[in-house]
């Protein structure tokens, strides 16, 4: 079976080792290739080597645009808008969205609440719609607010749906402090990328959550323990998409004991790397 990640840019993601790791493990004929399709051949990859997929999983910029290849949608991909999963069921492809459930682990794991909290989200991708939906379904907030460098596009986003009064749209600039403040954007992904936010948006003990993975600390992060609070990356969330993934593609979760050690073994070739 052939399964794979598509999305521009991808030489960061970890999927491609993982997946390869358990289906070594498993000892089968399964196959995870990693697919960086601009966003000009994007349509034409879809429609002339889709048929080839089993499955796929979707990163940026497509969570929203691979809808229009899809047969069918489970119910969250309908509530939030995109979708980052897709399996072939019968003569097409059903989308699921595998973000909610990585928020959830991750904002568990880490004992995070949002209730009674000011919380600033920074960019208005497919997994900031999909924290969107968690934060509202999930918490009472003091306040939400979404940070981007296009506010006209981003409204027009949200305008018109049951999100939009409950959340407020604003431009970057004029700080104002927060006590949990999400990146959704992909800087962060190297090591050189500045904070999507500056120091005055962080109050004293705020949370900075930064969903990139790729480095254990971003100056994101930084910027939060400057103040005297915590930075968590996206490492939880990454490791329970992948194996809410496993689940879509085979209707059943990995061996828990061999997906903790290739865990281990995906983070030790990260650092030697």
């Amino acid at each position: 079976m052939l399964f794979g990640l598509v999305g521009t840019p991808i030489n960061r993601s970890w999927s491609e080792i993982l997946f390869n790791r358990i289906f070594s493990m498993e000892q089968n004929n399964n196959l995870y290739v990693s697919n960086n399709v601009s966003e000009s051949s994007f349509d034409r990859f879809m429609s002339l080597s889709s048929n080839h997929f089993d499955g796929l999983n979707v990163t940026i910029p497509y969570k929203e645009r691979v809808l229009r290849y899809c047969a069918n949608r489970d119910p969250l991909v309908w509530k939030c808008g995109v979708a980052n999963v897709l399996k072939r069921e019968g003569g097409g492809f059903t989308a699921f969205n595998t973000d909610y459930s990585g928020l959830e682990y991750l904002f568990h794991n880490n004992s995070i609440s949002g209730d009674g909290k000011r919380i600033a989200i920074a960019g208005t991708g497919g997994v900031s719609r999909t924290l969107v939906y968690f934060l509202l379904t999930n918490y009472n907030m003091e306040s939400l607010h979404i940070y981007t460098r296009d506010k006209s596009k981003a409204e027009k986003i949200y305008s018109g749906t049951w999100q939009y009064e409950d959340i407020k749209v604003k431009a970057y600039g004029n700080p104002e402090p927060y006590d949990i403040l999400v990146n959704c954007t992909p800087l962060g992904m190297s090591r050189e990328d500045p904070s999507p936010f500056s120091a005055g948006y962080f109050d004293r003990g705020a949370t900075a959550i930064d969903l990139t993975y790729q480095n254990e600390s971003t100056e994101f992060m930084k910027n939060a323990m400057d103040a005297h609070g915590k930075g968590i990356n996206g490492r939880d969330m990454f490791f329970a998409q992948a194996e809410e993934s496993y689940r879509i593609f085979f209707e059943t979760y990995p061996d828990e004991k061999m997906f903790n050690r290739i865990k281990e073994e995906v983070l030790d070739w990260i650092k030697k790397g």
